[in-house]
């Protein structure tokens, strides 16, 4: 009998199968004033660990017009490059923007997201959304 393969070798178990653990990041703010770019929250992919982007969902609606309109955002940044972005670049209220992802990306270890908004306007206020879910898992 001739046997192929290495015998005693068990397939490796799916991504979502080795130690899965959820890791939400989110940030909602209601009538926020202009700001700089400001980091709402931060993730890093520990060492060991790989994680897989599964959904990411930004908005941001002006609630309030401003005296002298901006650039207004929300946006997901990684390892330092913008990779999803919600922009308002009018002065109407109700003016909005809203990007909704779904199995995005897979992360290594020591990748970083980070979830920022930025108002350059003179006045007004916006509410943001900026949220992810994250499944993390052994490497």
């Amino acid at each position: 009998m001739v046997r192929i393969g290495t015998p005693g070798v068990v397939a490796r178990p799916a991504w979502y199968d080795r130690s899965p653990s959820l890791q939400l990041k989110r940030f909602y703010g209601v009538d926020v004033a202009p700001h700089s770019a400001t980091q709402r929250w931060t993730y890093t992919v520990p060492a060991g660990k790989k994680a897989f982007l599964e959904a990411i969902n930004l908005k941001l609606i002006r609630k309030t017009a401003a005296s002298t309109v901006g650039v207004a955002y929300a946006s997901i940044v990684l390892n330092t490059y913008s990779v999803f972005e919600a922009r308002v670049v009018t002065n109407n209220v109700g003016d909005k923007d809203a990007v909704s992802v779904g199995q995005a990306l897979t992360l290594n270890p020591g990748d970083t997201l980070e979830g920022y908004t930025y108002d350059g306007s003179t006045g007004g206020t916006f509410d943001y959304q900026a949220i992810v879910k994250i499944t993390e898992f052994d490497a």
